[in-house]
């Protein structure tokens, strides 16, 4: 008989139904106790120790095996889960026998037994409730410790220490602000006030000479200047004279708006901030263009921004002049063109824009047309090139009652085509009808053996 059948034999005879379990204290070495601990001496680290399960392997008697089931998933744990997350809190009831097994268990050798389920529910909801009084006191915590380091007599005085060196610096900031405003003020009124001097030193008379208020004279003009400054345009003659002769200056004159009426300003993502070029915008400038009119840019952008523009499609220079925003004037928290301004006969202006507030000043120089929004289907600068065509041949010495006329319309320049058109088919029609006139004049035949007109 081997030795492994001669010791479950014995197993099974004498220790019958009991089971026993070897722990490391059971064994001694005989070099004295280990210098390294055994990590199984720790009965934390057996906290979630495998439960012991009995399998049945033979006839013999019960073999005992360590398996490694997860301490939720054994069948007591499954069983008692219901019940457990229903219940608030299980108090532990210890009995004497409970206490006499507790007892002799911690007084043998063998390892601490694994938890209990219930034990591990207890224990989690114990950190749940003492995470939420940490989290509560946390948020408590600000408004109770500056109370209680304001009980302190150190913090306190130091509190109160800043405040005033607050109001302190607070008190001359004060003083030094309006100091400064005072002597800037003081010296605005002497410069402005006092009359001015030539070169030599001399007082150059003004209108406001002899007078005894003339400096709050001379520093009431000097405000009035400077709104001008901001208000009216940069100067008073925007335009230079008209070209003498032999040059040619054109007889008539297109002021023209340049957003919206030519390009149209657009922002996306993928491109930024550009401008799109008007459909059909060279032809446009091709029949208005110098020698037929005189063209000028005239706009509400500062010049930084449409300057560059203009010279990227007029790269022909068939654009005269360019006026920009500080040639406008600021009304009513509008830019309006102001049309006295341009030193050219106001009878022979064409002014086009779409907003009837930039035009106010001079509303019979208008021609309203509607505003452009991008759309690269348009076909409008076409029309509206014929049109001007139209007054160029008409040679009339008084724009302002045909700009009066089509500016009734929503798109002048749509019912110049519808117009265009009507008197076309008119035409064709009276051509192809028979005219009795006519035919009587070409008539040649003899009439009594002589013929009929002497001429033929």
């Amino acid at each position: 008989m081997s030795l492994s059948k001669l010791s479950q034999k014995c197993f099974s005879r004498h220790h019958a139904r009991t089971f026993i379990r070897f722990s490391s204290s059971d064994f001694q070495s005989l070099l004295g106790p280990p210098r390294v601990p055994n990590p199984y001496a720790d009965s934390g680290r057996n906290k979630f120790a495998a439960p012991i399960v009995p399998i049945n392997v033979n006839n013999h008697g019960n073999v005992f095996a360590s398996i490694k089931v997860p301490i939720n998933e054994t069948p007591e744990a499954v069983a008692f889960k219901p019940e457990v997350e229903e219940a608030p809190r299980v108090e532990k009831v210890e009995v004497e026998a409970t206490k006499i097994e507790t007892e002799k268990v911690a007084s043998s050798p063998a390892p601490a037994t694994p938890p209990s389920a219930i034990d591990e529910l207890n224990s989690l909801k114990d950190s749940l409730s003492k995470l939420e009084e940490a989290a509560a006191s946390k948020t408590s915590a600000p408004s109770g410790s500056s109370g209680d380091n304001n009980d302190q007599p150190g913090n306190a005085e130091e509190v109160e220490a800043r405040r005033k060196r607050m109001e302190r610096n607070t008190r001359i900031g004060g003083y030094v602000l309006l100091g400064g405003s005072v002597i800037g003020f003081i010296s605005f009124c002497f410069y402005y006030g006092r009359a001015q001097r030539d070169e030599a030193g001399n007082v150059i008379a003004d209108e406001f000479s002899g007078s005894f208020l003339a400096p709050f004279y001379r520093i009431a003009n000097s405000f009035k200047l400077w709104k001008d400054y901001v208000v009216e345009p940069a100067r008073e003659q925007l335009l230079p004279d008209p070209l003498p002769a032999p040059y040619l200056q054109p007889k008539y004159t297109i002021v023209i708006e340049l957003k919206n009426i030519l390009v149209h300003p657009e922002w996306t993502y993928k491109t930024g901030y550009r401008f799109l070029k008007r459909p059909a915008l060279d032809y446009f400038l091709d029949v208005i263009g110098y020698p037929n009119f005189e063209v000028v840019i005239y706009s509400s952008e500062s010049m930084m921004t449409a300057a560059p523009v203009v010279d990227s499609f007029d790269q022909k220079q068939r654009i005269m002049y360019k006026l920009f925003r500080d040639c406008t004037k600021y009304m009513n928290g509008h830019h309006v063109k102001d049309l006295s301004k341009l030193n050219r006969d106001l009878s022979k202006v064409i002014y086009i824009d779409f907003d009837a507030k930039s035009g106010q000043l001079n509303p019979e120089n208008m021609l309203r047309v509607p505003e452009w929004r991008g759309n690269m289907d348009d076909t409008s600068l076409v029309d509206l090139a014929e049109l001007l065509k139209t007054i160029h041949l008409s040679d009339a010495e008084d724009v302002r009652p045909m700009l009066q006329y089509y500016s009734q319309y929503d798109d002048p320049a749509k019912e110049f085509r519808r117009r265009a058109v009507y008197l076309a088919q008119q035409e064709e029609q009276k051509k192809q009808q028979p005219d009795d006139s006519s035919m009587l004049k070409r008539y040649s035949g003899r009439l009594f053996g002589f013929r009929r007109h002497a001429s033929a």
